[in-house]
């Protein structure tokens, strides 16, 4: 079976051009055609040209993160008619009939959000799986089929959702600019949805920055990790003590290992107090 031309691509970038991008490389390699799907929001502080005509190119210097990409790229779906977003992550490899899948499964099963299996370099699973506490643990196996989100979760990359489910959710939150985004908006989804579909024939390979090594990028991703914790929406007690525990693991972590005070620091100025230093003013990835 055949789905129409109404899945829109929206492809986030940061410093990265579109056809450098693993997801575009790989996903549209075998499907030129729906490159005039392809929604691009550039978060790179300079503009970037591309050979493609793609759908859309927006253009953000202030980098303002994956939530807000989302939110803009869902009202441009609703402006031009399309029923589902596919949201892609630059660092995501697809197989290369990804595609065909995903429109198979749009038509043959019943759900409004249909997600892939990811799997990092060490050779574990980091998507689906299950989230405790705001946070998810690699797993040596993932899920395929309908699954309950109480069982797990998806990431961002590689989601593909119908437009009026991501209204219905409310969309993104955008103070979540990059960590915790997909945890927020699948607790906001899942009171709506109880399952999503995972597609048993994509795998993905994902860049995870846990297994970063360069200290000064371990650090700098450290305390964006702390201020969108720091944003997360609190509506209960235990939110609050979910993100006490969750972020207090890896700072208690880092300290030992790295022995230095820097992530104790980091901690107490931005998660505690919420301050900023000045280099963090240039949020990089």
């Amino acid at each position: 079976m055949k789905i129409k031309n109404d899945i829109l691509y929206v492809l986030v970038l940061y410093r990265c051009k579109v056809e450098n991008s693993e997801a575009f490389r790989s996903l549209f390699s075998s499907y030129d055609d729906e490159i005039k799907h392809l929604y691009v929001y550039d978060n790179t502080p300079y503009i970037q040209t591309t050979e493609f005509k793609v759908a859309s190119y927006i253009h953000d210097t202030s980098n303002s993160g994956l939530s807000k990409a989302y939110n803009e790229a869902c009202k441009y779906a609703i402006s031009k008619g399309y029923k589902w977003i596919l949201l892609l992550d630059q660092d995501t490899r697809f197989p290369s009939d990804a595609l065909s899948h995903y429109k198979e499964a749009a038509c043959q099963i019943k759900t409004d959000m249909i997600a892939p299996r990811h799997k990092i370099s060490n050779g574990m699973y980091l998507s689906p799986t299950p989230y405790r506490m705001k946070t998810s643990k690699l797993m040596k196996q993932a899920p395929v089929g309908l699954i309950k989100f109480h069982c797990c979760a998806p990431i961002n990359s590689g989601m593909m959702l119908t437009v009026k489910s991501f209204i219905k959710a409310g969309g993104y939150e955008e103070r979540l600019w990059l960590d915790m985004s997909d945890i927020y908006f699948i607790e906001k989804y899942k009171r709506y949805y109880s399952s999503f579909y995972v597609l048993p024939d994509v795998t993905c390979i994902q860049e995870y920055s846990g297994l970063e090594t360069a200290c000064e990028k371990i650090y700098k991703r450290f305390c964006i990790y702390l201020e969108c914790a720091r944003n997360y929406p609190r509506k209960t007690l235990l939110d609050s003590i979910s993100l006490l525990i969750t972020t207090l693991r890896p700072t208690v972590s880092r300290t030992l290992h790295e022995h230095t005070s820097l992530y104790l620091k980091a901690y107490i100025n931005i998660y505690l107090f919420g301050k900023k230093w000045n280099f963090y003013e240039n949020k990089t990835r």
